[in-house]
C-alpha cells in the first residue's frame, strides 16, 4: 500500500487537465495516501482545493526550488509517468520505488527508469480514458458537476446578469488551430441575433485575434491579460463555450459547462469527450476525413488508429484548411 503517490509530468494546460481521469482512479484505489502532482505553476491555483486528494507541487524545471520542495514532499512510493517518460530519471532522483509508464517513448532511453510499462489502447480512446487506465482496475465513474471545486477568487469578471452569455475561445498553442475571422463573425452575429451577450477571449500575447474578429469593439473582450481562476469563473457562469481545440476547451469540461469544439488538425477522438465525460453536453465539430491529417503519432508513440495532425506553420502548405 503505497504511503505517498506522485504524477510527473510537464504538460500544456489542457493534457494536465486531462490528466483528472488518472487522479480520480488513484484516489479509488489509494484513499488513504498522500496524493501529489507536478504543475507548471501557472496552474498550480487550479488545484487550490486539492480534487481528487491530489496537491499540486510547482515544476518549473530550470527552478532549484521548486525541485527541492518537491524533493522533500517525498520520497514516492508510487510514480505514474503522464506522457514523456523523460520524467521517471527525475522519479528515480526523487527517490522513487516503482515508476509506471507508457511504453514505446523515444529515444530509447527515456525508458530505461520505468519499472512497469502500460499500452495505449488497441481501438479509439481519448488520452484521458487512456491515463485513467494507467492505474490496475476498472475505469473511474465518469465525472460529474463539482468533483473539481473551483477555487474563490477575490476579482470577479463583470457581466451585464439580466443576459445569458455565451464565451467564443479564439487562441491556441498551435495557431494552425485557428479558425479564421470571418466565420467567427459570421457565428457571432447569429448568437447575437439569438439575444445572447457575448464575451471574446483569447490568450497571453493572442489580443490581436480578439481585434480581428471585432475591429469595432462592439463585443466584450477577455484578453489574455486574465487569470486561468478568473477564466474559469467566466467560463462557469456562461451559457456556453464555444473553443478552438485548447485548454481552456477542457477548462469547460471541468465546470461542466456546455461547449462546442472546434477541431482542425486535432481530433476528437484522443481529444474529445470520452468515456470520462461522456455526461457532460458537448458538441464536437470536424470534418470527419481530412487528407493531411494523416499522422498516427501521440505523444511520440506510433498508434495504429490515431489520425491527426502535429504539424508546425512551416510544415503545413495549407495553413488554416482544416
Amino acid at each position: 500500500e503505497p504511503k505517498k503517490i506522485l504524477i510527473a509530468h510537464d504538460l500544456l494546460l489542457g493534457d494536465t487537465l486531462l490528466l483528472a481521469p488518472l487522479m480520480k482512479r488513484i484516489h479509488e484505489k489509494y484513499p488513504e495516501a498522500q496524493k501529489f502532482m507536478l504543475s507548471k505553476p501557472l496552474f498550480v491555483p487550479l488545484f487550490n482545493n486539492e480534487p481528487y486528494g491530489f496537491k499540486a507541487l510547482s515544476f518549473d524545471p530550470k527552478s532549484f526550488l521548486d525541485i527541492w520542495s518537491i524533493f522533500c514532499c517525498g520520497p514516492y512510493d508510487l510514480t505514474y509517468i503522464a506522457g514523456d517518460n523523460r520524467y521517471s530519471w527525475l522519479a528515480r532522483a526523487l527517490g522513487a520505488r516503482w515508476i509506471i509508464g507508457i511504453e514505446g517513448d523515444t529515444p530509447l532511453w527515456k525508458n530505461w527508469m520505468v519499472n512497469e510499462v502500460k499500452s495505449f489502447d488497441l481501438k479509439p480512446s481519448t488520452w484521458a480514458d487512456m491515463m485513467g487506465r494507467l492505474v490496475d482496475g476498472k475505469d473511474p465513474n465518469p465525472y460529474k458537476k463539482d468533483e473539481w471545486l473551483r477555487p474563490n477568487i477575490k476579482k470577479a469578471l463583470s457581466s451585464n446578469n439580466s443576459k445569458t452569455f455565451v464565451v467564443c475561445h479564439l487562441g491556441a498553442s498551435n495557431p494552425l488551430k485557428f479558425w479564421p475571422a470571418k466565420y467567427w463573425q459570421i457565428l457571432i452575429e447569429e448568437l447575437k441575433y439569438k439575444g445572447f451577450e457575448i464575451y471574446i477571449s483569447a490568450g497571453p500575447g493572442e489580443e490581436y485575434l480578439i481585434r480581428e474578429v471585432d475591429p469595432d469593439n462592439i463585443y466584450m473582450h477577455i484578453p489574455g491579460t486574465y487569470s486561468l481562476l478568473e477564466m474559469w469563473f467566466l467560463i462557469d457562469h456562461a451559457k456556453l463555450l464555444i473553443s478552438v481545440d485548447t485548454g481552456i476547451a477542457h477548462l469547460a469540461k471541468i465546470s461542466s459547462t456546455p461547449i462546442v469544439t472546434l477541431f482542425g488538425p486535432g481530433s476528437p477522438a484522443t481529444h474529445g469527450v470520452g468515456n470520462f465525460w461522456k455526461l457532460h453536453p458537448h458538441a464536437d465539430v470536424t470534418d470527419s476525413y481530412f487528407p493531411c491529417r494523416d499522422q498516427k503519432i501521440l505523444f511520440r508513440r506510433k498508434v495504429s488508429w490515431v489520425k491527426r495532425c502535429g504539424r508546425g506553420v512551416n510544415e503545413c502548405r495549407t495553413p488554416g484548411a482544416c
